[in-house]
């Protein structure tokens, strides 16, 4: 018997399993009405939750996509996973139009870019390093 596609199915489900809980971690908490935000007196923390949240998934998902896409050169990936991300922040945006006390901002799509970008870029800074550690 065969284990391979087993294996192969369950390293994906690691993979890509953090990547999915955490864009819906991201969708339903872009759903939080605004009026149910805390103000916490910091100018521009908006920013600061957006690029957060941002980042972390800028970590899971070139985690998944280098592991899953072997054969691709890594700026490739790179520019994958930045691309894939900026979609699902440029949606994320849209969709807090029709979230009551909520608005589309450019700046919170550059703020998702930026997290996402820096991530990306942690994730595979530390990779490599970790890497040449151990040869």
């Amino acid at each position: 018997m065969n284990k391979a596609p087993e294996r192969v199915r369950s390293r994906l489900v690691r993979l890509w399993t953090p990547v999915a809980l955490w864009l819906a971690v991201i969708f339903l908490l872009s759903s939080i009405p605004g009026s149910n935000i805390p103000d916490v007196g910091l100018p521009n923390a908006d920013k600061v939750v957006h690029f957060s949240e941002f980042f972390i998934l800028g970590v899971l998902l070139i985690r998944a996509v280098v592991n899953s896409f072997t054969g691709m050169h890594l700026a490739g990936l790179l520019i994958l996973s930045i691309i894939l991300i900026s979609s699902f922040g440029a949606v994320d945006e849209w969709h807090q139009l029709f979230v009551s006390g909520r608005a589309t901002d450019i700046f919170d799509l550059a703020a998702d870019i930026s997290g996402a970008l820096a991530g990306s870029l942690f994730y595979i800074l530390i990779k490599r390093g970790a890497c040449k550690c151990h040869h």
